[in-house]
């Protein structure tokens, strides 16, 4: 099993004020220097919770090219990149470049969007949100499969789109699709490689992941695929350092915060039939991410 961390890219993240860059690529670093598999950012620009100041947060896919030449081994994405913010074709563009940029270590995380204000902050509809998803995804996965698209549907019209550059591996690019929903899964059971399910706010994510699990495998026989062949990641918080994991004001609900409490739930995921666990840590700094190496040891992993 894979295991990943949130990089700090937004402003409340760290302590000290908004992070530098160099303090991105530091997490990232040291994330990879203690064995960590991937690291991942949230694809935002506008989030503001309860009436609070907004948010200020760094571009995704800037971040994700600035770390596909900085690092080494380590596998990156966005957690999930909203197919709404952008052209589905310049979109795939974007994906690959980054892909060509890493050797090939990016993994394609896509999701239709759910933050209804920054939608309007940014003048796009929030309606059929899911219409305009399941036609952005078929246009990215024939880029990447196929290398051109055409396509004229409701919300996307692409004339003879093509990608030009060859793939940067045999395999192709990963696509995973972020779904909790019946039809969010069924989209994931017939374009995505890895499906991945949000539950850094469950009070029981062993229990959850149950339940979708079932309704991923359930999509998978709707769509005539076998369940065996969807990879499945679950997000998750863990607390280290005497932290506590929150998203805006919201509190988390860790699976750990402590290093054998945080490694037997990570053995359970696991044996539930996870293949890749993306933690919300905290505190998410060097320091934090140092603090989680005993976690591997604890799991057999060493660097």
């Amino acid at each position: 099993m894979k295991i990943g961390i949130y990089l700090p890219h937004w402003n409340t993240a760290m302590d000290g004020g908004p992070p530098t860059w160099a303090d991105i690529v530091e997490v990232a670093r040291t994330a990879e220097a203690v064995g960590l598999d991937s690291v991942w950012v949230l694809d935002h620009y506008y989030l503001r919770f309860d009436h609070g100041n907004p948010w200020a947060l760094w571009d995704p896919w800037s971040v994700l090219a600035g770390l596909a030449a900085s690092t080494t081994r380590i596998e990156m994405g966005p957690l999930v990149s909203c197919t709404a913010y952008r052209n589905p074709a310049l979109l795939a563009k974007a994906a690959a470049a980054v892909d060509e940029i890493s050797s090939g270590r990016l993994i394609l995380g896509l999701g239709g969007g759910y933050f209804d204000a920054e939608f309007r902050a940014l003048g796009i509809p929030v309606e059929r949100r899911v219409d305009r998803f399941a036609e952005a995804v078929s246009v990215i996965h024939q880029l990447l499969h196929r290398g051109s698209v055409s396509h004229e549907g409701e919300h996307y019209q692409i004339d003879d789109f093509a990608m030009g550059l060859p793939p940067t591996r045999e395999s192709g690019l990963p696509i995973l699709i972020g779904a909790t929903k019946p039809r969010m899964m069924r989209l994931a059971a017939r374009y995505a490689d890895l499906w991945n399910g949000w539950l850094p706010f469950s009070i029981d994510p062993i229990g959850d992941l149950r339940v979708m699990r079932r309704a991923l495998d359930d999509a998978c026989v709707e769509e005539g695929r076998d369940p065996r062949t969807l990879g499945r990641t679950v997000t998750v918080a863990a607390a280290l350092l005497g932290r506590t994991a929150t998203y805006g004001p919201h509190e988390m609900s860790p699976i750990g915060r402590e290093t054998a409490e945080i490694a037997e739930a990570l053995h359970t995921l696991r044996a539930e039939g996870v293949d890749h666990v993306q933690l919300c840590l905290a505190p998410p700094t060097p320091e934090g991410v140092e603090s989680f190496a005993p976690v591997l040891e604890d799991l057999g992993r060493t660097r």
